[in-house]
């Protein structure tokens, strides 16, 4: 019986590497925002690089741990922004990890003095892989020759080309924008088999408020309104939440659901952040609390997030564009 157990433990697990591939997601995600869509890169007035770690769901069996890194900066000379971001994700008891670096270019299109418009691409390599020590094979169970292995055992890594498409509008106090990631729709299955990676849409935007505190200050609060939805293969998620910075201080609060939808609200989690504003330096850390039926049984998810920015005078300084930094 308990081998029995094994086989179909193996089953679902290898099931879930080629049915049902979906990105990693971020809490934070203006803090790695290369990884939201290409238009960001250069995005500001200089030069910048970032980092975000995430352990999510720390109680569950098996890894599920990201790490992003970043770096981009303004061309203002050719109206261009150019980047570089690097990613690793391991999921899993047999650390299936997906691990891939690309490069990213955004034009900057000027319709009036507060008003850009960016299109963007982007071009991946990525590698995933399988630890082949860490999997019990059908054959391994039973002395039987005529039992073969549920996973060929000759394919643990895959490698492949990717593409990325984004189109962002930056406006005073406001920003919107689509990407479209997997263009190439890579096989990424470890079974042999030809599965190809699902086009994952994001639609994004928000909208900051300012705040005077006292006539003859020019210290502000402002509280920002942001949401994000995201659509893949089978599976739609919305962000929806809002920031509080006060500087140096930043608090905010999301919530993680598709909450207008009769009959498809899938109940995710509410998420808090704290962050702190030092110059150039910002530092967040962000925790989501599962407010579905696994509440009991995640342990939540934990992000810390990092990033610099080198402002560079210029005699025409770009407007950056106007989202938060968490």
């Amino acid at each position: 019986m308990r081998k029995f157990g094994y086989i179909i433990l193996i089953a679902f697990t290898i099931a879930g590497l080629k049915s049902q591939a979906q990105d990693p997601q971020f809490t934070q995600f203006y803090s790695n925002p290369l990884y939201q869509a290409p238009s960001f890169a250069g995005g500001i007035s200089g030069y910048r690089v970032s980092a975000v770690y995430r352990d999510q769901w720390p109680k569950m069996p098996g890894k599920l741990t990201t790490i992003n890194v970043s770096a981009d900066a303004n061309l203002d000379k050719i109206n261009s922004g150019l980047g570089i971001i690097a990613l690793h994700d391991m999921a899993g008891s047999a650390n299936y990890s997906n691990t891939y670096v690309g490069l990213l270019y955004a034009y900057n299109v000027r319709i009036n003095r507060r008003t850009y418009l960016r299109p963007g691409l982007g071009l991946y390599y990525s590698q995933r892989t399988i630890d082949r020590e860490k999997l019990v094979f059908a054959s391994q169970l039973y002395s039987g020759t005529n039992v073969q292995p549920i996973l060929e055992e000759e394919i643990f890594k895959r490698y492949a080309f990717d593409g990325s498409a984004s189109l962002l509008l930056s406006m005073r106090n406001s920003w919107v924008g689509l990407t479209a990631d997997h263009l190439m729709r890579p096989n990424v299955s470890l079974t042999g088999l030809d599965y190809k990676y699902p086009i994952k849409f994001t639609l994004f935007g928000g909208l900051k408020l300012h705040k005077l505190e006292r006539l003859i200050s020019t210290k502000r609060q402002t509280i920002t309104i942001a949401g994000s939805y995201r659509h893949q293969g089978k599976t739609d998620q919305l962000d929806l939440g809002l920031y509080w910075n006060y500087s140096p201080i930043v608090l905010g609060i999301w919530y993680r659901d598709l909450p207008f939808i009769k009959d498809y609200a899938r109940r995710d989690a509410i998420s808090v952040l704290v962050g702190y504003n030092y110059m150039e330096l910002n530092i967040g850390y962000s925790y989501d609390f599962t407010v579905s039926r696994l509440v009991t049984s995640t342990g939540g998810a934990h992000e810390i997030s990092l990033s610099y920015k080198f402002e560079i005078e210029r005699k025409h300084k770009f407007k950056a564009i106007p989202c938060p930094e968490f």
